[in-house]
């Protein structure tokens, strides 16, 4: 919409700080879907800022695209606009076309990424293998 970073942070504390300084501070009930504490507690130390006006940060945009940065702009995804709700936006009008943008009927899992195993059992199923293709030769 601008062509240019919205939040051009250097790394991800400095771009936080970015984004709270434009939607404003985030209060205790919008910081329960993070895991981390310490990005709780990194957040809860920060100067509390107050929402900016988005048409001032972006003075040349009318207000259909400025609506729909707002509703995309919200700290708690919870209360965050979706994708299915995006796509519907009359900023998005011309170019939607419910035939060709198929929606998944369950949303996708990222349970892969979640560790099932504990460090130890890592490290001996790295063992077990390593010694697969490089026997111990004082075995033989």
């Amino acid at each position: 919409m601008t062509r240019q970073p919205l939040f051009p942070g250097k790394d991800y504390v400095y771009q936080l700080r970015l984004i709270t300084e434009l939607i404003g501070s985030p209060d205790n009930s919008s910081l329960g879907f993070l895991r981390s504490e310490n990005a709780k507690r990194y957040l809860r130390q920060l100067p509390q800022f107050g929402k900016q006006d988005l048409s001032a940060k972006c003075p040349r945009m009318s207000a259909e695209p400025l609506d729909l940065l707002e509703k995309m702009l919200i700290f708690d995804p919870d209360n965050r606009i979706t994708v299915d709700e995006a796509l519907c936006h009359p900023y998005l009008s011309s170019l939607h076309d419910i035939n060709d943008e198929p929606v998944t009927p369950m949303p996708f899992s990222f349970d892969f990424e979640q560790p099932s195993c504990t460090v130890e059992h890592i490290k001996e199923l790295i063992w077990r293998e390593s010694v697969r293709f490089n026997p111990d030769p004082l075995s033989k």
